[in-house]
């Protein structure tokens, strides 16, 4: 079952209000995830013309005792993941084919992107959903 990430509006939280820790908006944001195993979850990322990345996050809070993150919690890791890696991939060349797909200033950028769900594909591997904000993000 899909992590899902909501606002008022509809599905999706803006990536750039998740950096910037701005998560008022997110429907059900104190409740804790408890569906991860492990102490840590692999975030992945396939996109279209780069190579695939993945990043460690941790799957619980370690505040006071080990429990499951919060929803708002994991939803700023997730965002600081892609953030990752849109930084590792911003010099890199995207494959032609998927020109339509490049990141970076003269093509998507973080605040043309909402993170909508977070998608298990194997244990202790995630996989976030992204919504594209604006059809002119090129």
């Amino acid at each position: 079952m899909p992590v899902v990430f909501n606002v008022a509006e509809g599905a999706g939280i803006p990536l750039e209000l998740l950096l910037h820790r701005q998560t008022t908006h997110l429907q059900a944001r104190d409740d804790r995830i408890s569906d991860m195993s492990g102490d840590t979850i692999s975030i992945r990322i396939e996109w279209p013309g780069y190579p695939s990345f993945t990043k460690q996050i941790a799957s619980k809070d370690w505040k006071k005792t080990r429990s499951p993150n919060t929803r708002e919690r994991l939803a700023v890791k997730i965002a600081g993941a892609i953030h990752s890696f849109f930084k590792e991939h911003a010099k890199t060349q995207c494959d032609p084919p998927n020109s339509r797909w490049r990141i970076g200033p003269n093509g998507i950028r973080i605040e043309h992107l909402a993170l909508v769900s977070l998608h298990r594909v194997s244990q202790g591997s995630w996989q976030p959903k992204l919504c594209l904000l604006r059809d002119d993000a090129q």
